[in-house]
C-alpha cells in the first residue's frame, strides 16, 4: 500500500475544510445586483445671496493684486478666483495652519480644464489663502482673507 505524504494530507484537509466552511455558510451575495446610488445634494444657498468673483493679477515685480479681499461669505455662497484678462503664468494657491482655507470652503470641481478654481462656503469660520505667483515666488504673494458666516 502506498503512503500520502504529510503535504498531501495537508492540502486535503485544508480543501475540505474550505468547501465545508463555503457549503455550510451558505451563499451570500455580496454584491448588489442594482445599487441604488446615494444622491449627492449641494448645500443650499441662503436667499438673496450672490456668488462672489475674485480677479488676481501679477507682473514681473511686485505683490500680486487681489479685485476684493477680507470677504464675508455665507454659508452655501460660492468663491471664485480666476486670473485677470491676459495673465498666463502658473498661479499656486496655498493654505495650512489655524486657518485651513479646507476648513470653511470646498473646491469644487467640474471636470474641466480651467483657469478658475471655485470653493463653496461650507462652515462658518475664517480662512487664509496665500496666492503665490509663478508657482514659487513666496515673497510676492498676498493672502487672501475669508470670513464665512453661519
Amino acid at each position: 500500500m502506498k503512503e500520502i505524504s504529510p503535504v498531501k494530507w495537508t492540502v486535503f484537509f485544508v480543501g475540505t475544510l474550505l468547501l465545508a466552511v463555503l457549503l455550510l455558510g451558505g451563499c451570500t451575495n455580496l454584491t448588489p445586483v442594482d445599487p441604488q446610488p446615494t444622491p449627492v445634494t449641494p448645500p443650499q444657498q441662503a436667499p438673496g445671496t450672490t456668488d462672489l468673483k475674485v480677479t488676481y493679477n501679477y507682473n514681473n515685480t511686485g505683490k500680486v493684486q487681489l479685485s476684493a479681499n477680507n470677504l464675508a461669505l455665507k454659508v452655501g455662497q460660492k468663491l471664485t478666483l480666476e486670473p485677470a484678462p491676459g495673465l498666463s503664468a502658473n498661479t499656486r494657491f496655498v493654505s495650512s495652519g489655524e486657518y485651513f482655507i479646507g476648513n470653511v470652503m470646498r473646491q469644487e470641481t467640474d471636470g474641466e480644464q480651467s483657469n478658475k478654481v471655485v470653493f463653496t462656503a461650507i462652515n462658518p469660520g475664517k480662512g487664509i489663502l496665500s496666492v503665490i505667483p509663478n508657482t514659487n515666488e513666496t515673497d510676492r504673494a498676498v493672502d487672501l482673507v475669508v470670513t464665512v458666516q453661519q
